[in-house]
């Protein structure tokens, strides 16, 4: 979102200066609008977007460049030299709109669940991201068609949602994590599509990017897991807030000071206990925390390389050897593979899909039937891929939904991939696969599978929106 913002505000800034120049028949005017506006909102768009360091290399040489030619040159030839960067900007403010979620699903962050017993998946959204919007439930009709109802009126810089049952009335309740200034939310859920506000969890200061239900201490109630990114002045961590018996969390212990945007659970080591998979955000090291079986994660195994810069996490037995393995989305390119060696110890990482994938969520369910788990991964102004697994867990049949674009034409078309999960959302057995999208509505792809190619083969995923015209 930063990027766009900074492209708009640097288009209005030249706007601005060439109107003034124009009126007040002052050229110099309009050639300095553009060599403060252009380069700037090139070079930040670099940042957020492809190489920090080529930002600050443009930013330098192109302010260099400018201010050579308004002093040295002339007005003519430093409007040639910033022509490029002037056209780059208009043509990115006029291809990627600001914000075009024209059926209110764009979102960050997704669940899947019965919320109102009617045997059918419905979907919860969370849709804030860095801007404050008001979460949205779509109530399944059972044939995969959705009623979008709001969650509350509440706005929230809402990053991410899970679902369970808090307070043991057997009906789903949901969890809402928040960026900083927004506290993280629990909604209680009657059975009969209304959700109360019950409470909040954590602190209002977190940059939470990630919460997860999972019973830590063996008393059957959801416990909450969050990860937090490091801001600056506000450092990140891995925190475990335990219920309380009925629903609620009044206090939660840090696990992990590294920055966290993902987490994933499961039994690791094979003793009954639910442990946790810590990738670091930001080119750090990612950890893996054993479960003793009463929430406690005095042992901490490493893992991975310090050089990724990881958005996604899934946990899942992609050779066939019984062991969750672990699965990364590495936003700075490509995605990978830690097969468990028991005892909380992985193999290095094998590179899995495009080394050149910008990948924002990753997510491994049996997609055709064959036994095996397969890949989704969710990119960033790309085509989001289904990697289909041969059965060894490093080799894979790629399919590709959507055209692959190149980064400005992909964003208007594709978005960025936030959050990914799969169900069966029409009742025909195969799972249908839910992507979260920022900037664009989100998308369902209903899984044709055993209609077309039958166990084992290609599935064919007809992509439409969540609610209104295909």
């Amino acid at each position: 979102m930063e990027w766009i913002l900074s492209l708009y505000i640097g288009l209005a800034i030249a706007l601005l200066a060439f109107v003034v120049g124009i009126t007040r028949r002052r050229a110099r005017w309009v050639v300095a609008g553009t060599a403060v506006a252009a380069p700037t909102c090139l070079s930040l768009a670099l940042l957020f977007w492809v190489a920090p360091a080529l930002a600050v290399l443009v930013i330098v040489v192109a302010s260099a460049l400018s201010a050579w030619a308004l002093r040295r040159a002339g007005q003519l030839l430093a409007a040639m030299l910033l022509l490029p960067f002037g056209v780059f900007v208009v043509a990115t403010a006029l291809r990627v709109p600001l914000q075009t979620d024209q059926d209110g699903t764009s979102a960050i962050g997704l669940a899947l669940g019965d919320l109102d017993g009617d045997g059918n998946l419905d979907i919860v959204l969370a849709r804030g991201h860095h801007s404050p919007m008001v979460d949205v439930v779509l109530f399944n009709d059972g044939r995969g068609r959705f009623e979008l109802h709001r969650l509350s009126d509440i706005a929230d810089n809402s990053f991410s949602v899970a679902l369970g049952d808090l307070d043991g009335d057997r009906d789903l309740d949901i969890v809402i994590g928040n960026d900083r200034h927004h506290p993280s939310r629990i909604y209680t859920n009657d059975g009969s599509r209304r959700f109360t506000l019950a409470g909040s969890f954590g602190a209002p200061e977190w940059n939470s990017r990630t919460v997860l239900l999972s019973d830590l201490d063996g008393d059957r109630r959801p416990d909450i897991v969050v990860a937090n990114r490091d801001r600056p002045n506000q450092p990140g961590g891995t925190s475990v807030c335990l219920n309380d018996g009925r629903g609620q969390f009044p206090s939660c212990r840090e696990l992990l000071r590294e920055s966290a945007a993902a987490i994933a659970a499961g039994d690791i080591d094979g003793d009954g206990a639910v442990d946790l998979v810590v990738p670091h955000a930001d080119r750090g090291q990612g950890s893996v925390l054993l479960n003793d079986g009463r929430g406690g994660f005095d042992k901490k195994r490493p893992f991975g390389i310090t050089a990724l810069a990881v958005a996604g996490v899934a946990l899942q037995d992609l050779d066939g050897d019984g062991r969750p393995d672990i699965v990364l989305a590495n936003r700075a390119g490509g995605s990978f593979a830690y097969f468990n060696e028991r005892g909380g110890v992985f193999s290095d990482g094998v590179p899995i899909g495009d080394s050149r994938d910008r990948v924002f969520s990753v997510h491994v369910a049996d997609l055709n039937g064959d036994g095996k788990a397969d890949v989704m991964l969710g990119m960033a102004a790309e085509q989001a891929a289904v990697l289909l697994n041969r059965g060894d867990g490093r080799t894979f049949t790629r399919l590709g939904l959507g055209d692959r674009r190149g980064i400005l034409a992909g964003l208007a078309e594709h978005g960025i991939v936030y959050g990914l999960a799969t169900g069966d959302l029409n009742g025909d057995d195969a799972p249908d696969l839910v992507a979260a999208r920022a900037f664009l509505p989100s998308m369902v792809y209903m899984n044709s599978l055993h209609r077309t190619a039958g166990a084992g083969g290609l599935p064919t995923l007809l992509w439409r929106r969540l609610v209104g015209p295909d």
